[in-house]
């Protein structure tokens, strides 16, 4: 049995959890859909393709990355036709999320286009363990299996009318221009990071922040009172980005060691990833560099992929600080 799925979640800048957006970000490999049997999804897909031309072409990084934090839950190829057929969507979703929501979208709005998973039911044998005789026994059991894509649409809030939105759910650590809770984000950054942070080593001039992969630590210049404000948390983002990449294996040494372009592919990923939370965060991304990202970043391909591997390390940096509020909460309870 084939299941069609399509956007059931709306999501957008207010929102800052897991629950908007695709189930979960699907990976979709150009050439498969380029020779999709339907129509609809080649069609989608030249519209894919004019629009990251248009992104490589106009080296506008900034704005692609502003809609990676806005719908930080959708695949990169969709960020891409959402930015391509609507570039100032800020919630979007299908029609029975939005009716269920009291709104209806309004007369002669035009959808936009994009990808949704086709998924097929399939019937697999295996082996499992029979926990009372320890015998080894085959059984057939029913797995979801992506077999394709479709093309669904979606409507911006703009496009609707109704009942107001509910409040996005609150977050302490969300910084919206606050100097004060940028320190905080700092210390919280600090108490949740995966590896030790060395604050005020000795680097090259200039250099504020490496993470060093042989040592598994992150090295700051200074502590954060005598970095300017909000350069201490960018800095730690960008160097908590990198340490990650290395622990989610969407960046290691190898890349560094053997290919010619590896250290701009890991300094591109960071650079993407620390934007995008920077963004989550609420933090000011004014100055924030994106120029490995334009010397990387060189086809439709390269960019699809590289987005993934900023989308995963985004998620991962949102969600120590998530961590580091749950403890606190549950420690208040």
């Amino acid at each position: 049995m084939t299941r069609a799925t399509g956007p059931n979640h709306f999501h957008g800048k207010e929102g800052m959890g897991r629950a908007g957006g695709e189930a979960r970000p699907v990976s979709m490999k150009l050439e498969k859909l380029a020779k999709a049997k339907d129509q609809r999804v080649r069609e989608l897909y030249d519209r894919l393709v004019e629009g990251v031309r248009a992104v490589l072409d106009r080296a506008d990084w900034k704005a692609y990355l502003d809609m990676l934090a806005r719908f930080h839950n959708y695949s990169p190829a969709n960020v891409a036709l959402i930015l391509a057929q609507y570039p100032h969507a800020t919630r979007v979703a299908g029609i029975k999320t939005w009716n269920s929501l009291g709104r209806r979208v309004r007369p002669g709005e035009r959808g936009i286009k994009i990808f949704a998973p086709t998924i097929r039911k399939v019937t697999v044998r295996v082996e499992e363990v029979d926990p009372e005789t320890g015998e080894t026994r085959v059984v057939e059991r029913e797995e979801e299996r992506l077999v394709g894509f479709h093309v669904t649409h979606v409507w911006d809030v703009s496009q609707t009318e109704g009942r107001p939105l509910p409040e996005p759910e609150f977050r302490h650590w969300v910084c919206e221009g606050s100097e004060k809770k940028a320190r905080e984000l700092y210390y919280r950054l600090l108490a949740a990071s995966p590896v030790p942070v060395r604050e005020g080593c000795i680097l090259r001039p200039g250099v504020l922040g490496v993470y060093n992969s042989n040592l598994q630590e992150i090295h700051l210049s200074c502590k954060l009172g005598d970095m300017p404000w909000p350069n201490g948390v960018r800095t730690l983002l960008h160097e908590l980005a990198h340490a990650l990449a290395h622990r989610l294996g969407v960046d290691s040494i190898k890349h560094i060691l053997f290919t010619p372009d590896g250290y701009a592919r890991g300094e591109a990923i960071a650079e993407g990833a620390a934007y995008v939370a920077a963004r989550l965060m609420g933090l000011d991304t004014f100055g924030m560099s994106t120029e490995y990202i334009a010397w990387y970043v060189r086809d439709a391909e390269r960019l699809l992929v590289w987005a993934e591997a900023v989308q995963r390390v985004a998620n991962a940096l949102v969600e120590l600080v998530e961590l580091t509020e749950n403890k606190e909460g549950s420690r208040a309870a």
